[in-house]
């Protein structure tokens, strides 16, 4: 949109992908493709195509907790294998990590 002589970018629906976020959060923990356990979030990494999904997903799933779970803001997420158990990243101090490669 210009406004102005000047570009303006739109600002994006927040709760439109908010709602779908938890959706899809949902419907992969009924189909147990997700189980969220206290601090830690046990999933596949199949689900994860590369590294900047990676990270979006646990950005997402950390908005899911703080919203559904009652988690706070500065509450840290662990991310594991779900049938391993291996560490696969973290969420802690605003800031996602990997501790897998691609």
């Amino acid at each position: 949109m210009i406004y102005a002589n000047k570009k303006v970018q739109q600002s994006k629906n927040t709760a439109a992908q908010t709602a779908k976020i938890i959706a899809n959060v949902m419907a992969l923990e009924e189909k147990n493709l997700i189980r969220i356990s206290g601090q830690e979030i046990f999933l596949y990494p199949e689900l994860w195509k590369d590294k900047i999904s990676a990270l979006n997903w646990i950005k997402c799933l950390h908005l899911y907790c703080m919203l559904k779970k009652r988690f706070k803001e500065s509450d840290p997420l662990y991310f594991k294998h779900f049938s391993t158990e291996e560490p696969l990243g973290s969420y802690k101090n605003k800031k996602a990590r990997l501790l897998i490669d691609f």
